[in-house]
């Protein structure tokens, strides 16, 4: 402020002419405004009318706070706030000297025009715009030439600024590379045993001691990789081994099951053979018991017949018995009439000799109803021997057709139990069969995960090969350490297998 002059003094000079000053400098920042718009070189370096708005807002509030000619820290701030924004929009600096000057031209002009002598002649007022018109140009080429200067120490300082920076990056990046290029060489070759050593610049202090531990956890953690990955190689080698027991017991079931259904299928076929054969059986006992049955009912009729002959042989019986008296009265009435024939002596003969006959006609009429009788009692006889034989078969039949009658229903109940075992045999077969192709897919699944195993454990030794291509800190007494650990996890897998496969055993799958 003391090499250009503005003490407190001027300042205050200033200030008493800030309320002129004012309508010139809003006149500036208009036209400053309208030349950014419609001119090429800087309207692109605006992204829509807002930002050419709040730069005009942010000029009027600088040159407001300049004006006042108080230097203090409102106007730093704003002069910081007009700098800032005009590197975010980027602006560039000399659009900052090239807009002051424009504003300038519009104060110097208008204090010209103020301080002017006022004349009512022509000349004059002509004199006084050629005054101002020469201050205008004077501001003009002498902040033109600050522009061009400052545009071109400002292009030397940011062209050289950049060469700094990149013989910085490029010493950065030979320091970094003095430092850390063994150690990453080392590291690219698998050697995790190097580390960061020596003197290092306190910029690269906590970026090697990253590295180092970095190193060192990454060690530590493939150490952990190689004995984890010994384990995941016994046990992916003992699923794999039981995977391929699974598949071929999963395959045996299958063929079992097959088997099975085949069998099943011939019982069927048995019993559905088995069933027609009682079903005939049935028909036949069925004509049986309906032939015993009518064999009863002709026997029923015979010894009603009997009945009827017996009852017959009664009533000639009576008949008989009747002849039999009429005989002997005819024999009495003969005696009698050849007593009086032979008590009327010769006249009487002849009538003696038809009492004769007659006797004798009653006496064979006697004997013939006697051996009638004697017939028909055996008849009788015969006939109630007969009955009784025939009651006999009767009840024997009787028998017959009741013995024929639960033969045929145990037969039915052999049938409907022969046809719901069928029944039940099918859905036992359609069981089986659901069974079996269910162990088919079993089988194949289990194929499939063998196949898998077999896969994962061919992954894990080739990722146990890649991880022992590492070099390792300690590593000797890391790979016995792994030795004992791969022993142990070998032991404790055959131990898991046993106890995997007594487990698949139980439930039935091997």
């Amino acid at each position: 402020m003391r090499f250009a002059g503005l003490d407190e003094k001027q300042s205050d000079f200033l200030r008493s002419y800030r309320g002129m000053l004012e309508p010139y400098v809003k006149a500036g920042l208009r036209d400053v405004m309208t030349r950014f718009q419609s001119m090429p070189d800087c309207s692109p370096s605006f992204e829509s009318e807002n930002q050419l708005e709040r730069l005009h807002d942010l000029q009027s509030s600088h040159w407001s706070v300049l004006t006042d000619a108080r230097f203090d820290a409102l106007y730093a701030e704003r002069v910081k706030v007009l700098s800032d924004n005009a590197s975010r929009m980027g602006l560039d600096p000399r659009w900052q000297i090239a807009s002051h000057a424009v504003v300038l031209e519009h104060l110097v002009g208008g204090l010209v025009a103020e301080h002017a002598p006022r004349s009512i002649l022509p000349g004059g007022r002509k004199k006084s715009r050629e005054l101002a018109e020469a201050v205008k140009n004077v501001v003009r080429l002498v902040m033109v030439d600050s522009e061009i200067a400052v545009s071109l120490r400002f292009n030397e300082l940011r062209l050289r600024h950049g060469r700094e920076l990149q013989e910085q990056r490029d010493n950065d990046r030979a320091e970094a590379a003095n430092l850390l290029g063994s150690a990453l060489k080392a590291f690219a070759a698998g050697d995790l045993q190097a580390r960061v050593a020596g003197d290092v610049p306190d910029a690269y202090r906590d970026v090697a001691t990253s590295f180092n531990t970095a190193l060192e956890t990454i060690g530590a953690s493939l150490t952990a990789a190689r004995t984890s990955v010994g384990e995941a190689e016994a046990l992916s080698g003992r699923f794999a081994d039981i995977g391929r027991s699974i598949a071929e017991r999963s395959r045996q079931q299958a063929e079992a099951l097959a088997e099975t259904s085949r069998a099943i299928q011939g019982l069927i076929g048995n019993v559905a053979e088995n069933g027609a054969r009682i079903a005939a059986t049935e028909r036949a006992v069925s004509s049986a018991r309906d032939a015993a049955v009518e064999s009863g009912r002709a026997i029923g009729e015979a010894i009603d017949a009997m009945s009827d002959i017996e009852q017959s042989a009664e009533q000639i019986g009576r008949i008989i018995g009747t002849i039999d008296e009429i005989a002997f009265q005819t024999n009495l009435l003969a005696l009698n009439a050849g007593i009086e024939a032979a008590r009327a002596g010769e006249s009487g003969r002849g009538f003696a000799v038809v009492a004769q006959e007659v006797r004798a006609l009653a006496q064979r009429s006697a004997d013939a109803a006697r051996e009638i009788k004697s017939l028909v009692g055996t008849t009788k006889t015969q006939v109630e021997g007969g009955v009784r034989m025939v009651n006999r078969t009767q009840e024997a039949i009787g028998g017959v057709v009741q013995q024929v009658s639960g033969i045929s229903d145990m037969i039915m109940e052999v049938s409907r139990h022969t046809t719901g075992h069928a029944g039940e045999l099918q859905s036992v077969a359609a069981d089986i069969v659901e069974q079996q192709q269910q162990a088919t897919r079993n089988a194949s699944e289990s194929g499939a995960s063998a196949s898998e195993a077999d896969a994962l454990h061919t992954v894990i030794l080739e990722l146990g090969r890649t991880v022992r291509e590492f070099r390792i800190a300690r590593q000797e007494h890391f790979a016995a350490a792994a030795g004992v650990d791969r022993q142990q996890s070998s032991f404790i897998a055959r131990e898991d297998s046993r106890t995997d496969y007594q487990q698949f055993r139980r439930q039935g799958v091997m």
